[in-house]
């Protein structure tokens, strides 16, 4: 497993291999440092994540600062030409350094779910083909919230340091993902893209404000769709190769709030943002204010995490800031109603179906608005997309029909939970046959999506993160 790793992270990055087997041979040297050393297992610690985020700091944020820095010493007439050219990201170098800090967190804390890796196994788990591209962030440990296909616990130790042969897993189920991914993935989202959100965002001032909307709407359907396609994808390869993964969506479109949101979007980030920004900030310890802070700290910095763009850094400050809202509005429901927390939390969406709609309709939106300042590749562009929308009312005409997208996405938001129950009754179903029926059917379907599909494979939006 290891040397087909190597070749195809080679085959993307050669330098990327060496930076991966020092990186994952310094990890491995600080985990024997803290078994030798007991009494200064905290500073070993410490030294481990501040090695790991300033070499993730130095490849992803190098080119942000390194523009300031250029125009910093031209304005003081000093020559900026030593600086070094832009760096090539390495491949999966944000989820390989979230699992080393979780690793040595693990080991800190002595967990006996997850004891000292030998070195292959710990290239292993940082190279690990299905989730070092972009994710899942596949720890060591299990966590609460984070399960595999099956609702079970799947950290990563336990299946590395088995002894029983590998198997495959689900093979019929995992060619049911791989064929609905192809679908999400290429067909649909390379549909959305291609006619409707790149044209746009490319371009916003020469379209219709209508269009506008409809291609803000497009691009958070296709993102959930290219990424939970591909995160689908992945936990297919991993059954395959014998592992199990963890669920990184669970039907976000439907939240009923932004808390629920990030309960059931990119599940083994906002999990591992919870578990090592979050909680080791405070969490909910010490009091309402600073539960709030702490939650606009972590929020702002998994902003960050996705890019240096000052862009980023509001997408994480607008949720942040939207779940202090949120907070603040059930403490005052509950101090004017002299309920409970727990009655408070979530009151509108359980005060009937009507007012279910309308919590999910305003948090969907919110949200829709909000990726418009993830899709832009600067905080000047996704202004531009504001303006457009705002001021193309009247005078641009029509480019494309709006209307038939706009309605398209709300039958699709309308059908989206029957198709997703039905999809969970065939996978059901298809599992009782034997696998040479899947054959015929899997094939027919894979040629419509060749047929249909855009020309090309386009890229996957997450492994630019």
């Amino acid at each position: 497993m290891l040397a087909s790793y190597a070749i195809i992270y080679a085959m993307a990055n050669a330098t990327a291999v060496g930076i991966l087997l020092g990186f994952s041979l310094g990890i491995y040297l600080l985990s024997l440092a803290m078994d030798a050393y007991e009494q200064h297992k905290k500073k070993i610690l410490i030294t481990g994540i501040v090695f790991t985020l300033i070499q993730l700091s130095w490849f992803k944020y190098y080119d942000f600062f390194k523009g300031h820095i250029s125009q910093a010493l031209d304005t003081l007439q000093l020559d900026s030409s030593g600086l070094m050219a832009n760096l090539i990201l390495p491949l999966g170098i944000s989820y390989y350094s979230f699992q080393a800090i979780s690793y040595l967190v693990s080991r800190y804390h002595n967990e006996t779910e997850v004891p000292r890796f030998g070195v292959l196994q710990l290239l292993t788990h940082f190279s690990f083909f299905a989730t070092i591209t972009a994710g899942p962030i596949a720890r060591a440990k299990s966590a609460k919230g984070l399960t595999d296909i099956y609702g079970q616990n799947c950290g990563m130790s336990e299946q590395l340091r088995s002894t029983t042969p590998r198997q495959v897993l689900l093979p019929s189920l995992a060619l049911l993902l791989i064929i609905v991914a192809l679908i999400k993935k290429w067909w649909i989202a390379g549909w959305l893209a291609d006619e409707w959100v790149n044209p746009v965002f490319s371009n916003p001032m020469q379209y219709h404000s209508l269009e506008i909307l409809a291609a803000i709407y497009a691009y958070t359907l296709q993102l959930f769709l290219d990424f939970s396609g591909y995160s689908e994808m992945m936990i297919a390869f991993a059954l395959l190769l014998g592992f199990r993964i963890p669920v990184n969506f669970r039907a976000p479109l439907l939240a009923h709030n932004i808390r629920d949101f990030w309960d059931k979007w990119h599940i083994s980030l906002s999990t591992w943002i919870r578990d090592y920004i979050y909680i080791p900030l405070g969490g909910s310890r010490d009091g309402f204010t600073r539960t709030q802070f702490n939650l606009v700290a972590a929020m702002v910095l998994s902003g960050v995490w996705h890019g240096s763009g000052w862009n980023f850094f509001l997408w994480g400050l607008l949720h942040g800031l939207a779940l202090v809202l949120l907070n603040c509005s059930d403490r005052l429901y509950q101090k004017t109603f002299k309920v409970s927390a727990k009655q408070a939390r979530d009151a509108l969406s359980k005060s009937s179906w009507i007012g279910k709609v309308i919590s999910v309709f305003v948090t969907i939106n919110f949200v829709c608005f909000c990726f418009v300042f993830f899709r832009a590749k600067s905080f000047e562009e996704a202004i531009q997309v504001f303006q457009a929308l705002f001021n193309n009312m009247i005078n641009v005409q029509w480019t494309n029909n709006p209307l038939y997208l706009l309605s398209l996405l709300v039958v699709a938001w309308g059908l989206y939970p029957f198709v997703s129950r039905l999809l969970q009754r065939a996978s059901l179903s298809l599992m009782r046959l034997p696998r040479y029926l899947l054959i015929v059917p899997l094939f027919i379907v894979f040629l419509i999506i060749v047929i249909c599909a855009p020309s090309g494979i386009p890229g996957f939006i997450y492994a630019n993160f």
